[in-house]
This record gives C-alpha cells, structure tokens and sequence, in this order.
C-alpha cells in the first residue's frame, strides 16, 4: 500500500494522541521504526498489520488485509487467545454497566491462556486509549480478559497498570471497597516489576482511594513515598508530578491549606523541569502545566478560593488537554465553582460542555449531584431538568 498505507495509521494514530513510541512500542518496536512505516520506508508483515490494528482500531480493510475473517485470524495468530480476541476490534462482546465490570473483573475473571506480549500490550494501550477516551462501558469487552491474560502470562507490568485501570473506574463509580481492592492487586504486581513508574501509577489509586476513606494524612503519606523512588527521566517526573497534584488534593481535602500549596508548588515545579511536553503515561494521562492548573481549580475551591480557582480556569483551554476523560475532569471542577459562588446559569453550562466532550461522565455520580442540586433550587431553568434526567439524575 506504499503511502497510503502510512498515512492511514498516521491519521488513526493522531486521532488517539497517541505518539509514534507508544505505538512502536505497543508492537514490539521502536518509534523511529514507526516512523518509517508511516513515511512508507517500511512495510511492516500482516502479523506486524493486525497487531496495529488492535493498537489503533483499525479494521483489516483500511490497512489492505482482506477482509474481516482474515483480520480475525492475523489476531488470534498473535496468541491473543479467545477472551481477549474477543475485546479487540471486530470482537462480539457487548458493553455492560461499569459498576458491573468493576465486580466481574475483580472477582469473575474468564479463563484466558498465556500470551506473548506482543499480544498483551496492544490491548493495554487500546483499554487506556478507550478510558481516556471515557468510553467506560467498552472496557468490558477489554478489561477482564486483559487481567485474566496478563495475570495467567506473569506479565506483571501489564497486569499491575490494567489493575490500576480498574481501581480508576472504581474510583469514577463510587465503588470504594472495589477501588481499595483493585489498587492493592495493582500495588502488589507492580511491586514485581520493581519499576518506580510502574509502583509510582499503583500508588497513585491507592492514595485516591485512601484520600475517599478520608485518612487524608495516610494518602500523602503514600504518594510521597511513591515519588521519593522516581529519579529525573521524563516518565518518571510527570509521575511525580501526578503523584505531588493528587497529594496537594489530598491535603485540601483535609483543610490543609499550607501543605497543598507546597504540595502543588512542587508539581508545578516538576513540570518546568519535564524535558518532553508530550510524555505519556498508562494512568492517569499526560502530565503537563496544563495538569497542574486544572488541579488548582479543584484545590482552591475545595480550600473555598472560588475566585482563585477561576482565575486558573481562564488559563486553560479544555481542548489543549490531552483526552475526553481530563476535558470532562476539568469540565465538572468548574461547574462545582460556579455553583458555590451561586451562578447556576454558568454551572449549567459547564455541565453541557462536559457531556459533550464525555458523554459518559456526565452520568457519573459527582455529576447527577450536583445537576440535582441546580435543579432543586432552579427547576424552571431551560434545559436542565432534561439534563439531569438523561445523568440519572433525582430529585
């Protein structure tokens, strides 16, 4: 295909913000080997074809494989095996409820046989590309067989970030026990790894999940720990900045405001010093001062700095950031802001501008509280009691 097909995984690659390292190495190469499939120096084997296709959602059809049988059986040849087979594109698995997959993932887990991971690791960036994109129901048709593969295959890294994954979705869903049990299944197989990425994003759900039990001092406690094993790669400081952003967080939480603002202090600082602006990590996402400033909106309104918060907020455009589920974050913190400093309109708005970069989230718990909060005090609002109807809203 030459050309064209360069420009096809081109195109599908930019589309998932994904870089030409992470999809090099999802397929067991390098970037600059992508790079010279994309510019049509290389032409990569039908094995090599539909591994890509799993990491980009691509069909055989738009990389030149014939047809869908065919795109199916360049798949299994991966030794995939039949569950996760079943979770990459062109598979028959329905979508079910998050909180559902939540519990069938951690205790429900289908029978999968080993796999290389040439096979794994594509499914792991096509579940993070898909969370990110807060498509949470079409992790289902992903999540568990990934956990059942990687854990039957002790490929302990893609085990601990799918579990961390997991913990993530838990976290969205309110499912604390769930969260906890998730995070602590992620901390012990990173803890194989003994990559301080790889504990620093286990770590990370955990400190969440302890910050939701409110033992506030316990999860800065955690993270710090965490980002004190991370040294001056790249990787490893957008690590810790995520880290030091969910610990000053944290410490808001808790009313501690001196100890957020060195805390967020620090990841602003991190963030300077990252050599590449556009790092990737599994979870929770690209770490940047863009990241930093979105934290500081939730921080000064939890620390009721409302007037702070939005002056980060006007910092930030929600399309520099880099994927539907950090918009839709940023989306929520602001309409929490414009409802605590009684604006109902401009929270209401910000609502809207959440569901249409996140469908999903809109339906999230955080979010049907506080459209059924706007809604009791301005039920003649237009559009709004649709709004919450369709977020499962009560009132």
């Amino acid at each position: 295909m030459g050309d064209l097909l360069g420009d096809v995984l081109r195109q599908a690659r930019n589309a998932k913000r994904l870089s030409q390292g992470d999809v090099g190495s999802a397929v067991g190469y390098s970037g600059s080997w992508l790079s010279r499939v994309e510019t049509g120096r290389i032409q990569p084997d039908d094995d090599t074809l539909g591994s890509l296709c799993g990491v980009l959602g691509l069909t055989a059809a738009d990389v030149g494989l014939e047809g869908d049988d065919v795109h199916r059986r360049k798949v299994l040849s991966l030794g995939l095996g039949a569950g996760i087979a079943a979770a990459l594109p062109g598979g028959a698995a329905a979508a079910v409820d998050p909180k559902e997959l939540v519990e069938r993932s951690l205790f429900g887990l289908p029978e999968t046989r080993p796999a290389s991971r040439e096979a794994l690791a594509p499914a792991l960036v096509q579940a993070r590309s898909v969370f990110q994109d807060a498509q949470y129901g079409r992790l289902s048709r992903t999540l568990p067989s990934l956990i059942s593969g990687s854990l039957a295959s002790q490929a302990h890294d893609i085990a601990a970030r799918a579990y961390v994954l997991l913990a993530q979705l838990a976290i969205k869903n309110y499912q604390g026990p769930f969260a906890s049990i998730a995070a602590e299944r992620a901390r012990a197989q990173a803890e194989l790894t003994g990559s301080a990425v790889v504990m620093g994003e286990a770590a990370h759900s955990m400190g969440i999940t302890l910050r939701r039990g409110g033992e506030y001092q316990a999860a800065i406690d955690h993270l710090r720990q965490a980002a004190d094993r991370l040294g001056s790669h790249p990787e490893e400081l957008a690590m810790r900045g995520t880290l030091m952003l969910t610990a000053s967080y944290s410490a808001a939480q808790a009313g501690w405001r001196s100890q957020a603002m060195e805390l967020i202090g620090q990841a602003e600082e991190t963030a300077k010093r990252r050599e590449t602006a556009a790092q990737r990590l599994y979870i929770p996402g690209v770490f940047g001062e863009d990241q930093t400033r979105v934290f500081r909106i939730s921080v000064h309104h939890v620390l009721g700095e409302d007037d702070q918060a939005l002056t980060h907020a006007e910092k930030i455009d929600p399309r520099r950031l880099p994927n539907a589920e950090r918009r839709a974050r940023m989306c929520m913190d602001i309409a929490r802001v414009w409802q605590g400093l009684d604006e109902p309109e401009k929270a209401f708005h910000a609502l809207r501008a959440l569901a249409s970069y996140a469908p999903e989230e809109a339906t999230r718990p955080k979010v049907r509280a506080i459209a059924s909060e706007l809604l009791v005090m301005n039920p003649e609002m237009p559009g709004l009691r649709r709004f919450a109807q369709r977020a499962g809203a009560t009132v």
